[in-house]
């Protein structure tokens, strides 16, 4: 290396170290927390989420983002485990999702989809966002390639998507911090859909004022249970009647 060469090296890391002290600094009163080393594709996808951070800070609640969300007459906010298959679900980072060996060992992934699909028939204006862990892990996408195509056709969105909300821990930990209802009436507020419903086993801490759209399951049963499925239908019913009624 020539003495030039090492000079105009020397005076750039000095800058750079200059620069990163400032960006601490900054970030230490007030900004977003960075992390020790951010180079590439995730220094962009880090700047993404800092901006989208500092545009939250100083409020109370979580980032709620400004995008105008798909939405549809009829909502049903979907979850999935103990709903249509066992609630007795892993995950592993070679296999997946899978069913419990121990404690569902006779049973299988999306078992009782043909029961809501059945139910949904007669209503083709009712859409679906998923409302569930799934939305995370595997990820929304990943979730609707495993469904029949006309199912998957209903889907317009999840309560929880990171090219929506981000890829921010903080977010990320925020949403699951929050109880099933609080999620599904915040993706209400952003949809406004002009009826919904939620099928979900997870019934804790449900915002009183929407306990009436919550078809509630048994973990172990789902839908398989004839009187969780009566429920669905009588609800499906409600929500047809009603926009049949405001026309």
């Amino acid at each position: 290396m020539d003495e030039w060469s090492g000079c105009r090296k020397d005076r750039w890391r000095a800058g750079l170290l200059a620069s990163v002290s400032w960006c601490r600094q900054w970030h230490a009163v007030g900004g977003c927390p960075l992390p020790p080393m951010v180079t590439g594709e995730d220094h962009i996808a880090w700047r993404e989420n800092a901006d989208m951070t500092s545009m939250s800070a100083g409020s109370s609640t979580p980032y709620i983002p400004a995008s105008s969300p798909r939405s549809a007459d009829v909502v049903l906010y979907l979850d999935l485990d103990g709903v249509v298959h066992h609630e007795a679900v892993l995950w592993h980072p070679r296999r997946g999702i899978y069913m419990s060996p121990y404690q569902a060992s006779e049973h299988s992934l999306f078992e009782w989809l043909p029961l809501l699909q059945e139910e949904l028939a007669p209503y083709p204006q009712v859409a679906i966002v998923l409302s569930s862990t799934w939305c995370i892990r595997p990820g929304y996408a990943k979730t609707l390639q495993l469904l029949p195509k006309e199912l998957r056709a209903r889907f317009i969105g999840g309560t929880f998507h990171k090219r929506v909300h981000g890829a921010d821990p903080w977010l990320l930990a925020s949403f699951r911090d929050t109880s099933r209802g609080q999620q599904i009436l915040e993706d209400v507020t952003r949809r406004k859909p002009r009826q919904w419903l939620a099928l979900d086993d997870d019934i804790e801490d449900w915002p009183p004022a929407i306990l009436d759209r919550l078809v509630a399951c048994d973990g172990k049963t789902g839908l398989s249970d004839p009187q969780t499925l009566m429920a669905l239908r009588d609800m499906l019913q409600k929500c047809d009647a009603a926009l049949v009624g405001n026309h």
